[in-house]
């Protein structure tokens, strides 16, 4: 019997099948088996290996083989260890364990090892619950999936929600400092004096109905706390209540007084919650999991500066930390010490072995061994890893360094979990990751899961992602991977020129949870593929699905970037998606992310934000805005937005839904596509086309301030009271070369729009060069509407068709230049000279006559309520205005 070596070879990795043999087939008393069979099976000894009849695979054979005249028995199959058994006359005779070799051509190339993670001390001791129940006061844990053992006994378990958090109020939100106030004595105006540093000062839409703390304003120059009735300007407000003491250049102190930031944060959601704050009581607390810079919110609190410091318990959202203590069933165990609150399948957390010791001699061990590639598997269960003891520079709990030509394979998602070890103190600017990699080619993760432990930790900080791709990682495969509750990013790209991260495939990977983002692109990072991922932001996720948030400095904005073919759920208030690249303001000279392609996702829950962009298609997908709770002031939401900097960028084949309530609490509407200007930098070069837009309220498809723009062969739903379906507005600069073309404008019940297509020119900004041709309008008062006196070319209007709804189907040519639309004709104008007209037909106000330039040939019609003649043909080109003959 040949002995199995320690490092073996995995399967269907070399060029050629294996020879095994000529080797002769006897019996015990050495006898030639003339007529047996050979069946050859796979290391289990039940499975039969696929036999080829060459060393190139050309064609399968037989298995079992006859054994010839010879006496011996020859095949070719996948390199490895197989069991050989021998059947003669119906008995089995022989069974031996063999090892098929590794073709000579292929063991010159120095083939890739399999190495057991366990081999090396890792342990899959860890247990990770998800229907975990326990009654308060008991220490009977339940876990309805039937997962535990009896080995679980005095390990360390984790289970949220089972204690009460007790934490101190850290900060307040939306805060102000002012740092020169003044108030007088019986007043309730406040003034302040602001620097250069803070040149905005008050504004209403963020300050009003804030709470103020004056230092020295209140009863022998104890702090005044009041709210702020009404912004009076910028540097001036109105308090609810009148100062004790006249104060001058005190400090003051503004905040949201609805919510605070703790100093730890909740592993469970609770309502609802009676909290003492020590000089009053509130009965309506209330945490979302996960939640730290909102932690706290209360309707009835007026929380003010002072609060900080103060000491505060929120029932049932805090972390039971103890160990097992008995065994009595794999659903059933008992703890070391009861819960103080009950919790009904929830999480839970199962503790014992660090696997990082074992896993840093495994990798230790590769620079011994003389191979091209490795694969490092992991079996089932869950992997517990510390942090590398601080001080440290490595990063990461696995820290791949420096390693070309890895697999690292688990046993399948959801069977092989990598955990970051539950209940470590990680606060402090700890930066922790589960794996972390640098200066890393041709690597591969595969088959397993990642967990953050993020409700199970002691203490974290943002910079704990589950996969970190940091500078130098090249050629990286990340597939059928799930990363689960990290502290901060489920993946992270991190370049840093000259070693940028690229060449990276994300698929069939799912990211659920993470409390910063799913997927996170820094900085430093192209030529990457993300599809067929699912992406989850629900709590205790606070961030977008897929965030482009590129660092300032010298690092290039993204590029080369698909994401394709992903579902992304959507949870919280901020946008689900940003593609954004690097603006001005970070650096000396824009770098947009560039060559970026957003096709064929699903989006639900939040909408898709881009900025600093070129060459952007967004194409096929499907977005859908729900109305989530908002903060104390609504938010404003679009389900995909362009501004700041986009150029060729194509919008097109997209279903795009924003879904209204009448709750003025929710967010707010206010188009379903908008292409805006943001800081002098209009969006440019952009066709919006074939897009089905379902609008609640506010507008469909918007233009703010745009160059070179076609809006073509869209259809725009109202499906509640909503404004404009198509908007045009020059608003912080000139608009030019837009066309509306093709487009279908309509409601579904009780949907309504006020008109469908609007132009306002708004001064000193101007619109010049539109047209607004074969567009469908229904379920609109104003069919299409031109306001404003900033118009400065003819408009190109024609062949709208509009429904028997549309009370007044155009508005306002009485203020467009020389009054009159073009609404037929070779060209929107002729030539300057004689004979080079374009037989135009215009429609407009008042007779042309010395008004409307024109060539020999136009034709006018007037339309207006004034008496006198309706047509005129211009009958001379002697003059651009003159000319004009009534018929």
């Amino acid at each position: 019997m040949l002995a199995i070596p320690s490092v073996t070879l995995p399967r269907l990795r070399h060029g050629h099948a294996g020879q095994f043999g000529p080797e002769p087939v006897l019996d015990q008393a050495g006898n030639v088996l003339v007529g047996a069979t050979a069946l050859i099976m796979e290391e289990d000894g039940v499975t039969p290996v696929t036999i080829y009849a060459d060393r190139d695979r050309t064609a399968i054979a037989d298995n079992p083989i006859p054994v010839g005249q010879a006496g011996k028995v020859r095949f070719f199959a996948n390199p490895g260890v197989h069991v050989l058994r021998i059947v003669h006359q119906g008995v089995t005779v022989q069974e031996t364990t063999i090892v098929v070799p590794v073709d000579p051509e292929d063991a010159l190339r120095q083939p890739e090892v399999a190495l057991l993670a366990d081999d090396f001390g890792c342990v899959p001791d860890g247990r990770f619950l998800e229907r975990a129940s326990i009654e308060a006061g008991s220490a009977v844990l339940i876990d309805n999936d039937g997962t535990l053992r009896a080995a679980d006994v005095g390990k360390s378990i984790a289970i949220p929600g089972a204690a009460d958090l007790v934490a101190t109020i850290a900060g307040l939100l939306e805060q102000k400092d002012v740092a020169r106030a003044s108030m007088n004595a019986g007043g309730n105006i406040l003034t302040a004096s602001f620097g250069d540093l803070d040149r905005e000062g008050f504004r209403a839409s963020i300050h009003q109905g804030q709470r103020i703390t004056v230092v020295g304003a209140g009863p022998q120059g104890t702090p005044l706390v009041t709210d702020v009735v009404r912004v009076v300007n910028a540097t001036t407000l109105e308090l609810l209540g009148p100062a004790s003491t006249t104060v001058t250049d005190a400090k003051a102190i503004l905040n949201d007084p609805t919510r605070v930031r703790l100093s730890d944060y909740a592993r469970r959601s609770v309502e609802g919650v009676t909290i003492d704050l020590g000089d009053r009581t509130i009965n309506d607390g209330s945490m979302t999991v996960g939640a730290s810079e909102e932690g706290l919110a209360s309707q009835t609190a007026r929380f003010s500066f002072p609060d900080l410091d103060k000491r505060v318990t929120i029932r049932a959202a805090g972390l039971l930390v103890t160990s097992v203590e008995s065994f009595e069933s794999p659903t059933r165990v008992t703890l070391a010490a009861p819960a103080e609150r009950t919790v009904e399948e929830g999480q839970a957390d199962i503790w014992n072995t660090d696997s990082r010791p074992g896993l840093e001699r495994l990798l230790a061990s590769l620079k011994e061994r003389d191979v091209e590639a490795v694969e490092i598997r992991f079996g089932p269960g869950v992997y517990d890893f510390t942090r590398t003891p601080a001080p440290s520079r490595v990063e990461g709990a696995i820290s791949l360094h420096n390693l070309k030509n890895l697999t690292i394979r688990g046993s399948g998602v959801g069977a092989t979990v990598l955990r970051l070890m539950p209940h470590q103190d990680l606060g402090n600017g700890l930066h922790t990751h589960v794996i972390e990699t640098q200066d890393c080619a041709n690597l591969t993760l595969r088959d397993l899961s990642v967990h953050g432990a993020y409700l199970t930790m002691g203490k974290v900080n943002e910079q704990m992602h589950g996969i970190l791709l940091n500078p130098g990682s090249q050629e990286i495969v990340v597939e059928r991977v799930r990363v689960f509750q990290t502290a901060g990013d489920g993946i992270r790209f991190v370049g840093e020129p000259p070693k940028l991260v690229r060449k990276v495939l994300v698929d069939g990977c799912r990211f659920i949870q993470n409390k910063r983002t799913g997927v996170m692109f820094q900085r430093g990072a192209e030529h990457v593929w993300v599809r067929n991922c699912y992406i989850e932001m629900t709590p205790p996720s606070t961030d977008a699905c897929i965030d482009f948030e590129p660092s300032p400095g010298s690092h290039p904005g993204p590029a080369d970037i698909v994401i394709d073919s992903n579902l992304m759920v959507h949870g919280n208030a901020t946008v689900a998606v940003s593609l954004s690249g690097i603006p001005p303001a970070m650096q000396s000279g824009v770098d947009p992310a560039r060559r970026i392609k957003f096709s064929n996702n699903i989006v639900f829950g939040g909408p898709v934000f881009c900025s600093d962009v070129d060459q952007l298609t967004v194409q096929n997908n499907v977005v859908v805005v729900t109305a989530l709770p908002a903060r104390r002031r609504p938010i404003i939401r679009i389900p995909l937005e362009v501004q700041r900097g986009g150029n060729s960028v194509l919008i097109a084949g997209n279903i795009l839904v924003n879904e209204e309530v009448a709750d003025p609490s929710v967010v707010k509407s206010e188009a379903v596509i908008s292409l805006n200007e943001v800081n002098q930098r209009p969006v440019k070069q952009a066709m919006v086309t074939g897009n089905l837009c379902f609008a609640g309220s506010g507008s469909g498809i918007q233009l703010r301030s745009c160059v070179d723009v076609a809006v073509e062969g869209n259809m725009v739903v109202a499906t509640g009271s909503c404004t404009q379906g198509i908007f045009v507005r020059s608003q912080s600069s000139n608009v030019d070369n837009v066309s509306i073309r093709n487009n279908d404008v309509t409601v579904e019940a009780p949907g309504s729009w006020t008109s469908g297509i609007f132009l306002g020119a708004t001064l000193p900004h101007e619109i010049h060069h539109v047209s607004v041709v074969g567009n469908a309008i229904t379920g609109a008062t104003i069919g299409i509407e031109f306001v404003g006196e900033g118009f400065r070319q003819t408009p190109l209007c024609a062949l709208n068709r509009m429904g028997a709804a549309v009370t007044n189907p155009l508005d306002g040519l009485g203020l467009l230049p020389q009054t009159s639309i073009v609404v037929g004709g070779a060209a929107s104008h002729g030539g300057s000279g004689a004979g080079t007209g374009a037989g135009r037909s215009l429609v407009g106000h008042g007779g042309p006559e010395g008004k409307v330039p024109g060539n020999a040939g136009d034709i006018y019609q007037r339309v207006d309520t004034q008496a006198g003649p309706r047509l005129f043909v211009k009958e001379s080109d002697a003059q651009p205005t003159t000319g004009w003959v009534a018929k």
